[in-house]
């Protein structure tokens, strides 16, 4: 029987006994020690427990409830407290059997609480069952952050605490936004001549050197269309600046394209920025969903994209954006100027190119 007991313990687990009495602390360990747990950590006081802690990597903490100068109920209060430190269990042992002491430590976020002497049987069931709690957080943890890392690639991480935390769900809004479309000039004629694995070289070479330079300013890329990208501000998650911070991202996103090739490839971007009203929200049955957005705000910034090629500009913004712009950027007025779709002319506004930037900034 010790044999299979042996078997079911995890060696490599470090448990804390936490007591100020060393004959307590001696008899605790030891009977770990028989149910297979070898990794035994010892503190004689509160204090000590949590420079252990501090220094440590502890799987489970077996800690006394009365201890002079710092107790356990002050104990687990400070590990609760740490974000580092909440996720370990916590054992809370005393000689008392008082009920209001066993609910005051389920309250402050024990994990268990069982009385001295102790029950070997009872022991070992408990810290087993505090452990592979442990085991299981920790593999929750360890998801959660490849789910970060991998969403932190295209979108702010707040929005990946937000996704997370939703579990995939995010609440369906009807706001004000700035929209950001582009794409890349002349997508058609540069792609006709390259074999189909060197088009998808270079849009992944693209992607990969802009998609940061939107993040950096709080854009979601909310849709890839081919070589095209619609990028949302302010949703869904919200940002007060978010106009600027849609032209500062035109500005990063010009400045990378000039600067370097794809697989070898000079490209061009286009890029039409408008803000309005929008619905933002998950779109779909069952588990097919996109959360996409729709308005006329996200179409007329496809349309000053599109706008792009009769002024041979790079980015056009709409008055609307313009007015909503709390910083000074290199901007030029168009005009009033007829937009398909629209019964009325609009006012539009051009980013200087980035050529012209770096001369004004010389100047």
């Amino acid at each position: 029987m010790a044999d299979i007991i042996n078997m079911a313990a995890e060696p490599s687990s470090r448990i804390l006994v936490v007591d100020d009495n060393d004959d307590n602390r001696y008899t605790l360990k030891h009977r770990l020690i028989r149910e297979g747990y070898t990794n035994i950590v010892e503190a004689e006081d509160g204090i000590a427990a949590m420079a252990t802690l501090k220094a440590l990597s502890i799987d489970l903490v077996l800690l006394d409830v009365l201890m002079p100068e710092m107790d356990g109920f002050e104990v687990l209060e400070q590990i609760q407290a740490d974000s580092e430190l909440c996720g370990i269990p916590v054992i809370m042992i005393s000689a008392q059997d008082e009920i209001e002491n066993i609910v005051r430590c389920i309250e402050a976020g024990a994990d268990d609480y069982f009385r001295k002497p102790f029950n070997t049987v009872l022991l070992r069931a408990r810290v087993k069952a505090s452990l592979e709690k442990k085991r299981l957080r920790d593999e929750t943890r360890q998801q959660l952050n490849v789910i970060r890392q991998i969403f932190g690639r295209y979108v702010p991480e707040k929005l990946v605490s937000e996704i997370v935390s939703g579990q995939g769900k995010l609440k369906p809004v009807q706001t004000i936004a700035t929209i950001l479309f582009t794409d890349i000039a002349d997508f058609t004629h540069i792609s006709e001549s390259m074999r189909p694995e060197q088009v998808a070289s270079m849009l992944n070479d693209y992607f990969e050197a802009v998609i940061p330079a939107i993040a950096q300013y709080g854009g979601v890329v909310n849709q890839f269309q081919g070589d095209a990208m619609l990028v949302t501000f302010n949703v869904p998650t919200e940002d007060s600046y978010h106009a600027d911070q849609a032209v500062r991202a035109a500005m990063a996103i010009q400045q990378v394209v000039d600067s370097q090739e794809f697989s070898g490839v000079r490209l061009r971007t286009r890029i039409g920025i408008n803000s309005g009203s929008i619905f933002a929200g998950n779109i779909g049955a069952g588990d097919r969903v996109n959360y996409t957005v729709h308005g006329d705000a996200v179409n007329l910034a496809a349309r000053l994209e599109q706008l792009n090629k009769r002024y041979d500009s790079s980015v056009l913004i709409s008055d609307y954006t313009f007015r909503l712009l709390t910083a000074n950027y290199p901007i030029e007025s168009i005009g009033k100027v007829d937009i398909r779709g629209k019964s009325s002319q609009l006012e539009v506004h051009r980013l200087m190119s980035v050529q012209k930037q770096s001369n004004q900034i010389c100047a």
